[in-house]
């Protein structure tokens, strides 16, 4: 098993355990990575556009809170 680097996050599964798979764990973490990357690209944007900082940042997690999986059934 290889070793995390500070950048990579731990990722639990249904039960609450880690998930030990690397192949996963890289998956899992480069889509943060992309996650992360777009929405400080978007917030760049409105900051420079005059949005109010406070206010985009709750759009963010509104949306977060209002994901669902979207992909098959459970």
């Amino acid at each position: 098993m290889r070793k995390k680097t500070p950048s990579e996050l731990l990722w639990i599964d249904k039960e609450k355990k880690v998930i030990s798979c690397d192949e996963t764990n890289k998956v899992l973490n480069e889509n943060f990575s992309e996650v992360c990357s777009i929405i400080q690209n978007a917030l760049d944007d409105a900051m420079l556009l005059g949005c109010d900082e406070s206010d985009f940042k709750d759009k963010i997690k509104k949306l977060t809170e209002n994901l669902k999986f979207s992909i098959g059934k459970r």
